[in-house]
């Protein structure tokens, strides 16, 4: 693979599922050029949510927001995809918005899908149901990937775009 082209994780979480919104999601991705090269619809069991969400969560953002995050992601099944492109990570992140939905722009996932705040979640003891999650750097893709997928469950193979490259 070229330098420049990376793969990361995006889990659609299960209110995206609930909500009907994978197709509309995915078709984002394969609009802007991205690649899926590996999918699958997944019932979270609770240590894959802790291997997922890891203590180091809880170092960074506290163990209340690692627990409320572990408690949502097993609400319902979840759709793992691994994408891949050019600069993949920081693309993927960028059309994800803002973690706090509330302050997504508009035209990304977060921006147009969901709406609630911190502060909203806070007072409710829950998870920010943020729609998507997307791997935040090179190693934690690694790291996340090979977590959700193994290597015979992802795909190499050339898009029309890529056939005609010279």
């Amino acid at each position: 693979m070229k330098e420049t082209i990376e793969r990361t994780l995006v889990l659609l979480k299960p209110d995206a599922v609930k909500r009907g919104l994978l197709g509309e999601i995915i078709t984002r991705f394969e609009k802007a050029g991205l690649k899926i090269v590996a999918m699958k619809l997944k019932w979270v069991e609770v240590e894959k949510a802790k291997k997922h969400y890891t203590e180091d969560i809880s170092i960074r953002r506290g163990e209340k927001v690692r627990k409320v995050l572990l408690d949502f992601i097993i609400t319902g099944p979840v759709l793992a995809l691994v994408i891949e492109g050019v600069e993949a990570i920081e693309n993927v992140r960028l059309m994800a918005g803002d973690t706090e939905p509330k302050s997504a722009l508009p035209g990304t996932i977060r921006g147009d899908y969901s709406h609630v705040s911190y502060r909203h979640a806070d007072l409710e003891n829950k998870a920010v149901e943020n729609i998507i999650h997307a791997s935040s750097n090179k190693a934690d893709a690694q790291r996340e990937i090979y977590l959700w997928f193994n290597e015979d469950e992802i795909y190499d193979y050339q898009t029309v775009h890529e056939a005609h490259t010279f």
